[in-house]
């Protein structure tokens, strides 16, 4: 393990964004049904190529999420992906979890799978130029539960994969997700926040993992989508923050948020508000897939007139205003501050 090249390639993961592009074949099969394209793996492929060679991408992001298909694949001129976006600066990364299985005994509790390959695996994206890995696990809320077994399972995972990925000289982005579907309070979600970092970094620890040399992958402290509650952009900023600076080590190598669900607009005005509360002992920025590809595959369905890369150009534009403290939230997603200075 080289400690110090994995804290060099955590922190530059934090310098800018990070699209999330790491979509399974099924996920994407529902985002394209719901727009009306065929999902076969040449779709895939077009669609993904329209995100990475945007003019914009290289100024706003640090690093890409493949999923294992789009690793692989090629632009139309014969070039790997992974090395087009590492050639414009871009770090390619790996989603390297296989998905969500019950949690045997927990009702409405899940797991994810993989760790058993996940060392020959990481080997293989290693070899072919993958810098970091990310591994989704799922937390939700509802009366009974997140049941503290079910934090504790998860964050087991989570931490034996971040040392596997060390030792291979990826960096480990770590996402204990908190679903935003439900009808829970903020307050509860701050709860359940807590609990959940305080089992991650104890047992990360415990392990022996790096964590200067590692990302973690965070929702916001929102209310549930469904509990009637309006998202108040300061409250959220501010609890976020709150837990993260008393349950979030110093050392850690960044933070990067999910949009999880939220409206861009939100997405982007939250991320605003977090930054605008620092100083911050490390990198934050996004680490968006919806918030910023929406509009684009909507564009792309209905053969706008607007080129769908000038829109994702538009989207990225956003997202670095909220990285840098500055995006203005008002009712239409479109208006929005974007001057150079402020990029």
């Amino acid at each position: 393990m080289d400690k110090h090249k994995l804290g060099e390639t955590a922190k530059y993961l934090a310098s800018k964004g990070i699209l999330a592009a790491d979509e399974s074949n099924a996920s994407c099969q529902k985002r394209f049904d719901a727009v009306g394209i065929e999902c076969t793996e040449e779709n895939r492929r077009l669609y993904r190529q329209i995100l990475i060679t945007s003019p914009q991408a290289k100024e706003s992001l640090s690093g890409i999420i493949f999923f294992d298909e789009t690793f692989w694949q090629k632009t139309n001129e014969g070039k790997p992906f992974r090395e087009f976006v590492e050639e414009q600066g871009i770090l390619p990364g790996i989603k390297v979890d296989e998905g969500l299985v019950d949690l045997p005994g927990f009702d409405g509790e899940k797991i994810s799978k993989g760790l058993d390959t996940l060392p020959e695996r990481i080997s293989k994206y290693a070899e072919a130029g993958a810098k970091f890995a990310k591994w989704r696990s799922v937390i939700t809320i509802s009366e009974a539960i997140p049941t503290q077994e079910c934090i504790g399972a998860n964050v087991y995972v989570l931490a034996r994969y971040a040392r596997i990925c060390q030792d291979a000289g990826i960096v480990p982005m770590v996402e204990p997700e908190i679903l935003f579907d439900g009808t829970h309070s903020i307050e509860n979600c701050q709860e359940v926040m807590i609990r959940t970092l305080d089992a991650l970094f104890y047992t990360m620890r415990a392990f022996r993992v790096h964590l200067p040399g590692a990302i973690l992958k965070t929702s916001m402290i929102l209310p549930g989508k469904d509990s009637g509650k309006p998202i108040d952009y300061v409250d959220v900023a501010e609890r976020t923050v709150k837990v993260l600076h008393e349950h979030v080590p110093d050392e850690l190598g960044g933070v990067v948020f999910l949009s999880g669900g939220q409206t861009s607009d939100d997405a982007f005005a939250n991320l605003s508000q977090i930054v605008q509360k620092g100083p911050h002992p490390w990198g934050i920025t996004f680490s968006y897939s919806r918030a910023l590809q929406d509009p684009v595959l909507q564009a792309w369905a209905q053969h706008s007139t607007t080129d769908p890369s000038e829109l994702f150009a538009e989207q990225l534009k956003k997202a670095s205003v909220a990285h840098a403290g500055k995006f203005k939230a008002t009712k239409k997603d479109e208006s929005f501050v974007s001057h150079s200075q402020d990029l």
